[in-house]
């Protein structure tokens, strides 16, 4: 459900004062090390008008497994309530904390290397522009982002590996899809809807499938993969007029030789909208698997992720 979460808290000159008197110049991060925190790194600023520190929190760290559920919340504040009394002798500062990032994520396992690759390769084919989220396409991810959040598609475990860093039990053969809220966003959502920038209020489930549903279903076509052989003999089957039967095998046709953006291109947006609706309607995507694959189906793995 969560994977990271960016906090940040002011400090007074008290908490300055007892880090300096306790620990010297000694780094933060090493002192949490030396204290075995881990899936916590803290950044002081005290050279501001205004002091203050910003934590990193890697939640599956905390808790030493992938899967987050609402209920963890308690143990999480408590574990970061530890942290700041190790650091600044007041676990009570996190009680003044502003939320500046949070990151929600479904992970699913595709145990084969080379479907994950499939499956990126037909994320590719999604549209380069979405309302005011643009596509940017890396080897192992592909971000779609503007200011205020950023969605991404990417095989995990090869990320890690790419990065030379160490896979997680959880991270392995791993799809993932991220929502990454930014403090832009947190604010305006505090300023005109009047919702609290706390991590207690970003861990509910309800906040996670919110972002989940708008933003994947924003970006991604929900059904399933076919080839275009197969696709084209279950729209015969379909219980629909012959003329919109040939339409939507047009569309599909569109989209195969290039990518939704082709299709978007070519069709009024009033239409491209109704035969998005009508291929989600039927759990059918009209991506399709290119044919040196030679497989006739893949199932949708936005489908799962969104609720």
């Amino acid at each position: 459900m969560i994977h990271t979460a960016e906090l940040s808290i002011k400090l007074d000159k008290e908490h300055l004062r007892f880090r300096e008197n306790h620990y010297g110049k000694e780094p933060i991060n090493q002192i949490l090390n030396r204290y075995m925190i881990k899936g916590i790194s803290i950044v002081e600023f005290s050279n501001k008008p205004i002091a203050f520190c910003k934590l990193v929190i890697d939640i599956p760290l905390i808790l030493n497994r992938g899967n987050v559920e609402e209920n963890d919340y308690k143990q999480v504040e408590r574990y970061i309530k530890g942290a700041l009394s190790i650091v600044y002798g007041d676990k009570q500062l996190f009680d003044q904390h502003h939320l500046s990032r949070i990151d929600y994520r479904f992970d699913i396992e595709v145990s084969n290397k080379n479907i994950r690759k499939i499956y990126f390769e037909l994320f590719r084919k999604l549209k380069k522009k979405t309302a005011h989220l643009k596509k940017k396409i890396y080897l192992t991810s592909q971000y779609h982002q503007c200011k205020s959040l950023h969605i991404i598609f990417y095989d995990k475990e090869q990320e890690r590996k790419d990065k030379n860093e160490s896979v997680e039990m959880w991270e392995r053969g791993v799809m993932r899809f991220e929502v990454c809220v930014e403090r832009n966003h947190l604010k305006y959502k505090k300023y005109k809807k009047g919702e609290p920038r706390s991590l207690k209020d970003y861990f509910k489930k309800e906040k996670y499938v919110e972002y989940m549903n708008i933003y994947m279903l924003n970006i991604c076509p929900t059904g399933d993969f076919y080839s275009y052989p197969k696709l084209e003999a279950m729209i015969a089957e379909l219980d629909l007029s012959t003329r919109e039967k040939l339409k939507m095998k047009e569309f599909v046709k569109c989209v195969s030789k290039g990518s939704l953006d082709t299709a978007a291109e070519k069709y009024s947006a009033r239409t491209y909208r109704k035969y998005l609706k009508l291929f989600n309607e039927r759990g059918i995507n009209p991506i399709t698997i290119p044919p040196k694959y030679k497989m006739n189906y893949l199932e949708s793995l936005v489908k799962q992720a969104v609720l």
